[in-house]
């Protein structure tokens, strides 16, 4: 097939540093193309795949339907939009469509896919389709020894649980790092910096990648996810655990989905977070986490599961 890829434009295609839609987009248009198949992809400049990238000559998403329809590349089998807005339904193009929706955020589109059945359900009522999200295991280094920090890694906002993490470590005296890039500057100068300053166990390392982002989930004793939202996915679950990294999260969102088999890396509330905290014990062997990792979550399911849904749209975009 000749498949359009259509990448938000905030974060080049793979990310240099955070950016998990990113990373998803990289690995499917891989995945992709090992199996044969042509790739396009409409995204930030420096983005590479191995197919054919088609640079946006602007900044932000406000004008990707008009430039990707102005831009079509003939002969295409199928068009999947990453954006966050599904910019390509309004623009009426004649091609079989597909939406991955990345975010908790619900967008009238006819053929959406949520990335785990919590958000088709909460999000999307129910109606659409979901494809988890995948990862290369292997190329996640694994290790039996783990040091002496917890580790909160995503974005700092208020949704993803920062605070929170910052609580836990604090009411349990244990070593924070903190690893992801600032998306609320104002939460982090009034709420966090002030309590970086007072305690020398609580460190901001900033958005990381390559081998420092590798070091930190490998080494990490627990990596902390008290997420505040329902959260659509959680892809650095999915990486820690392929390190051999225990986590411990609010059981919100797509949660369950991805740590079923795990019901002690689960909690209600942060209290319960902190209680497990205080005595910490692995509650898995690493080996176990990785093995969930590499049978529930591999880029080659992620890609069986969208070819499947491909060949649906077009059939069903043919009458």
């Amino acid at each position: 097939m000749r498949i359009l890829q259509v990448a938000p434009n905030h974060e080049t295609v793979p990310p240099h540093r955070d950016g998990g839609t990113e990373r998803v987009i990289y690995e499917l248009s891989k995945g992709l193309a090992d199996k044969g198949h042509e790739v396009i992809l409409f995204a930030p400049s420096e983005s590479h795949i191995p197919g054919t990238v088609i640079p946006y000559p602007f900044w932000g998403d406000d004008s990707i339907g008009s430039y990707v329809m102005e831009n079509l590349p003939p002969n295409i089998d199928i068009i999947h939009d990453h954006t966050f807005d599904s910019a390509i339904s309004r623009v009426g193009v004649n091609a079989p469509l597909v939406h991955t929706i990345h975010l908790p955020v619900f967008n009238s589109v006819h053929f959406p896919i949520y990335v785990s059945k919590s958000a088709r359900e909460t999000i999307g009522g129910g109606y659409g389709f979901d494809v988890h999200n995948g990862i290369v295991p292997e190329e996640f280094e694994f290790s039996y020894e783990k040091e002496d920090y917890l580790l909160f890694m995503g974005r700092v906002v208020r949704e993803k649980g920062i605070l929170e993490a910052m609580n836990l470590a604090e009411m349990t005296g244990q070593r924070l790092i903190i690893a992801g890039p600032l998306h609320d500057e104002e939460l982090f100068y009034s709420e966090i910096s002030p309590r970086l300053k007072r305690n020398s166990l609580l460190q901001f390392v900033g958005p990381v990648g390559g081998r420092i982002r590798q070091d930190l989930l490998k080494n990490a004793k627990c990596l902390l996810f008290p997420i505040q939202w329902a959260e659509p996915f959680g892809l650095v679950l999915v990486e820690a655990m392929a390190c051999g990294t225990p986590v411990l999260a609010l059981a919100k969102g797509a949660v369950p989905e991805i740590l079923g088999p795990f019901p002690e890396m689960m909690c209600d509330s942060v209290k319960e977070m902190a209680e497990k905290l205080y005595y910490y014990q692995a509650p898995y062997r690493p080996d176990q986490l990785r093995y969930h990792v590499e049978e529930q979550f591999s880029v080659s399911q992620m890609v069986e599961g969208y070819l499947a849904l491909y060949q649906l749209a077009i059939s069903e975009y043919g009458g």
